[in-house]
């Protein structure tokens, strides 16, 4: 068998056997850290069946998984034969032999030191990484700077912080001070340690660099509520908010333990406020803090419980009905406005279309501007179509189905190629865009231009009532609104948008609307926190997972 691809066997858990003058692969479930992926040289022999030779326990223990083939077997390492891409698989030191061995072996030995600390920071062992230093000594250099951040940043993740500290040492006599990521891990290390107060002054070089992120502040925050700085904590947590970072769950998680007390009520308050105009959605863990600051308030009484939303919006569990998707007069206008202003007249709306174009959009919108639906082209037809399928079948049955079956009134925007190349035998047949064009008002941009401009721009001139339908997350416009719009801006989608989910039986079938907004809610008597539970979702979905609290019984 080849080596390249019985270490492609071995890494997925395969160990080679032999059996007569045939060697095949047999699944275990090995052990990652402190085990080889068994991928070893391995024995000529046909009485060695096992890569390596067995000992007579090993001979025993594996006559016994034969009747019990759901255990685990073991590799263990052999630390004379290991080779780069083990480093983070094993958790004991080597000796300078051994890393010499290796660095001969390697394709660019100038910078085997450097990757071999970086493909340790995977599964970081302390004595793996002290080893790689020692040997580096006794080859009479001193370490690089890329050598030392990684090897600071295993110290300070194994929690070995009397060698951090000495690493830190070093890297000052190198004047290696002003890089924000090292920095970063300094803070992390030191609010680890008694030193915390420290860190203080890291965060001050990252202000005179340029920005301090999130990173920056959580470890220093937490380390100070644990140390009974609540003033300074909370002044950093405050600052941190003020720039618009977002706080780590550890972070929140600290505060929250702090602020405990009537007299901070209201400054909790103010950080769940923050976390709904922002739509930031709590860990399961943070919901859980929140859960105990409410139950553990002593001037009222309060209860949390873990819920869902029914469809319709109301609660589960206190049948509260949650908050819609509508937005009032006013917010839909500084929506259309800000969508007009900065995404469509915006100054980077000609990297999607031209001024002519855009013009005549403009000018038929003015015109036209009372359909029920707008729907993106393009994007439903490559949903469920294909070239065999003709994309223009899929399109035509969704504007059928809205037209002739919900009496809607539609606009198609699609690229001026979906008629230019129509044949009888093309992807997009003559007679189905012919017959679509009968049904529905149709607009086609250049193939050059983006739709979403106009899908939204359309949809929003005609009135709240609009709906669009299209499976694009439209990220990238709102990102171009402010933080106030971007919050209505989401609002809107989750009311508004629709997405072509299947076609059955020729039917279309379409993702529902939210009928009530995923943010953080308040009502006289409640309080509603969506949170995120670890289960991957899309952007605008949102979590289906709500912590209900309630004043009283």
């Amino acid at each position: 068998m080849p080596s390249v691809f019985a270490r492609l066997l071995c890494r997925q858990g395969y160990v080679l056997v032999h059996q007569g003058q045939r060697e095949i692969a047999q699944r275990y479930e090995v052990s990652f850290r402190g085990t080889v992926l068994a991928h070893r040289r391995y024995s000529s022999s046909v009485n060695d069946n096992l890569i390596g030779k067995q000992t007579s326990r090993e001979r025993h223990g594996s006559q016994k998984r034969k009747a019990q083939p759901h255990l685990a077997r073991e590799v263990k390492i052999s630390s004379s034969n290991i080779k780069f891409y083990d480093i983070d698989a094993i958790d004991s030191s080597l000796t300078p032999e051994e890393w010499g061995m290796m660095k001969a072996q390697f394709k660019h030995p100038l910078d085997f030191e450097r990757k071999a600390m970086e493909r340790l920071l995977r599964n970081p062992s302390f004595s793996v990484a002290e080893s790689l230093m020692t040997y580096i000594a006794e080859e009479g250099r001193k370490p690089r700077y890329g050598v030392l951040y990684s090897y600071l940043a295993i110290c300070v993740k194994c929690e070995m912080y009397g060698e951090m500290f000495k690493v830190y040492a070093e890297l000052r006599r190198m004047g290696k001070m002003l890089d924000p990521n090292l920095l970063a891990t300094l803070i992390k290390g030191f609010c680890g340690t008694d030193r915390w107060k420290e860190s203080l002054e890291f965060l001050k070089v990252v202000k005179v660099l340029g920005k301090a992120y999130s990173r920056h502040y959580n470890h220093i925050i937490i380390a100070a509520m644990e140390h009974g700085e609540k003033q300074l904590g909370m002044s950093l947590f405050e600052e941190m908010m003020s720039a618009g970072l977002t706080p780590s769950d550890e972070c929140y998680g600290a505060v929250m333990r702090t602020l405990s007390l009537a007299e901070d009520e209201d400054r909790v308050y103010s950080i769940f406020e923050r976390m709904r105009n922002s739509v930031e959605f709590p860990s399961q863990s943070l919901a859980l803090h929140i859960k105990e600051w409410f139950e553990g308030k002593k001037t009222e009484k309060w209860t949390g419980a873990f819920t869902s939303i029914h469809a319709s919006g109301h609660c589960r569990v206190c049948d509260a009905r949650l908050e819609g998707t509508d937005l009032t007069d006013e917010e839909f206008q500084l929506l259309h406005d800000s969508v007009l202003r900065r995404v469509i007249h915006g100054k980077d709306i000609f990297r999607s279309t031209t001024p002519k174009e855009l013009k005549k959009f403009l000018d038929f919108i003015k015109d036209h501007h009372d359909y029920d639906v707008v729907v993106d082209g393009l994007n439903v037809a490559y949903t469920y179509g294909t070239k065999q399928k003709k994309y223009s079948r899929t399109l035509l049955k969704v504007v059928e189905h809205l037209v002739q079956q919900l009496g809607l009134r539609v606009l198609v925007l699609g690229r001026k190629h979906m008629k230019a190349g129509t044949s009888a035998h093309g992807a997009w047949r003559r007679s189905d865009m012919d017959t679509i064009e009968s049904l529905v008002d149709l607009f086609l941009t250049d193939d050059v231009s983006k739709d979403d401009p106009y899908l939204l721009s359309a949809t929003l001139s005609c009135g709240p009532h609009a709906r669009f339908i299209s499976g694009d997350f439209m990220r990238d416009h709102k990102a171009l609104l402010d933080q106030f719009v971007q919050r209505l801006f989401l609002k809107w989608l989750r009311g508004h948008q629709m997405k072509l989910l299947s076609l059955s039986y020729g039917a279309p079938i379409f993702s529902d609307v939210h009928t009530f907004d995923i943010v953080v809610q308040q009502t006289q008597n409640t309080w509603h926190f969506p949170y995120e539970d670890g289960e991957l979702r899309q952007a605008l979905e949102g979590p289906d997972k709500w912590l209900c609290v309630r004043r009283g019984n």
